[in-house]
């Protein structure tokens, strides 16, 4: 991300989302790499944030940064308002989403997590087979075994059936940026799922904007064509 350390350098102190000025050309150049560096390495990608996060807190004991110097986060957070801005909300929390699956769901189960932190956590586990796949072709595959798993402390109610078809929004998190490790459900719309039946998804509340209901084969080129950028 050197063009996210490119803006750090520049920087000492964090800017309001007003005092941060990118121009068009910049935000669709920014816009395409941010999305290719998550789709790339999902999991590298959360680790360097945190690991510069860690490494800037460590410069600045040691005197050689300021303590007003925003960190990467910051950037990164200010580069996705200006987004936003031009886009919208929704359009940045597709974009940074690694994957997106069709999905069989096989089995779930129920399990308590602990966290580094010794709290307590009821987890839903989901175990699936991939009926397709959406965006993330360089680490899944068609008919691959995917396990991903929620919190049922989010306040969210989902209620995956077996043997249904659902279109599965899925992030990474990692020991470094979280206190679990793995696939997990990435939240849009807090209690919706959009099941799969006789080649038709249902989309309550239309968040892709693209319709309330299509058929899989249109919904997939639609989507496909709004929010995934070739290299």
């Amino acid at each position: 991300m050197n063009i996210v350390e490119g803006y750090w350098q520049n920087l000492n102190y964090p800017p309001k989302p007003n005092e941060f000025y990118l121009a068009d050309k910049d935000i669709e150049n920014i816009l395409r790499k941010l999305y290719l560096a998550i789709a790339d390495d999902p999991e590298g990608f959360e680790n360097y944030i945190v690991r510069r996060y860690h490494k800037q807190a460590n410069d600045f004991k040691a005197n050689k940064v300021i303590a007003t110097k925003p960190t990467i986060g910051n950037i990164i957070g200010l580069i996705q308002f200006k987004i936003a801005e031009k886009y919208s909300k929704e359009f940045v929390s597709l974009i940074t989403t690694p994957y997106f699956f069709r999905v069989k769901i096989k089995n779930k189960s129920s399990s308590i997590y602990i966290d580094r932190e010794g709290r307590y956590h009821e987890q839903t586990i989901i175990n699936g087979e991939i009926e397709d796949v959406v965006k993330g072709e360089k680490r899944f595959k068609k008919g691959q075994n995917i396990i991903f798993m929620y919190l049922n402390s989010m306040n969210c109610s989902r209620n995956f059936e077996i043997d249904k078809s659902y279109f599965i929004p899925i992030r990474v998190s990692t020991m470094e940026n979280s206190n679990y490790e793995g696939l997990t459900l990435q939240w849009f719309d807090c209690n919706t799922t959009y099941q799969i039946e006789n080649e038709i998804i249902k989309i309550p509340g239309n968040y892709f904007k693209i319709a309330e209901e299509a058929s899989w084969k249109d919904f997939k080129r639609l989507f496909s064509s709004k929010y995934l950028i070739k290299n």
